[in-house]
């Protein structure tokens, strides 16, 4: 059995050439609140838009706790020249069976520019030399082509459909499932 490297000293910060993904602290309220504000960033994700900075307050908080208890780490990404966070990526951590559920938004003013495409190799590259992950999945909501085609320009399979797998935004959902191994990432 794999021995997973989780939880860490100290939240960890990933640079890529022109992207800083860094921890998500109590400052960055405003900038969490734009990006989940906007229906168009929370249509294939598993809340509701935000109406107000309380819910952003309370989803950083949660990430946080998360984050203590070895459960998750959740990056926000900026890039190098501003440092305002402009989306955020994360691994939850299922340390029985050294798995770990990828998850992601940007910001719409962002979407179509590599962005995602750089943060999530730099994350992937983490979850498998760092973590000691196996397996990264992502579960899509049907109908979000570019989260699938991210997924598989980045190596992952897609192993199937998910039916009524979680209740969300009032009903059940069908996800698509992806995923990528430790061994097939290193080849």
């Amino acid at each position: 059995m794999r021995q997973i490297n989780m939880p860490l000293s100290s939240f960890p910060t990933l640079e890529t050439a022109s992207l800083r993904l860094r921890e998500i602290v109590p400052a960055d309220t405003e900038a969490v609140f734009r990006v989940f504000a906007d229906q168009d960033v929370t249509r294939y994700y598993d809340l509701e838009s935000f109406n107000t900075l309380d819910q952003a307050r309370s989803h950083i908080g949660r990430q946080a706790t998360r984050y203590q208890r070895g459960e998750l780490i959740r990056w926000g990404i900026s890039q190098k020249a501003n440092d305002v966070l402009i989306g955020s990526v994360g691994v939850a951590i299922y340390p029985s069976n050294a798995q770990g559920g990828l998850g992601y938004e940007l910001a719409r003013p962002y979407w179509r520019l590599g962005i995602m495409s750089e943060a999530l190799r730099i994350v992937i590259r983490f979850s498998f030399r760092t973590l000691n992950l196996n397996r990264l999945q992502a579960l899509v909501m049907p109908g979000n082509e570019a989260s699938a085609r991210l997924l598989a320009k980045l190596g992952f399979t897609e192993e199937g459909l998910l039916r009524e797998y979680a209740f969300f935004k009032g009903r059940y959902q069908d996800l698509l499932c992806y995923s990528l191994l430790q061994r097939e990432w290193q080849a």
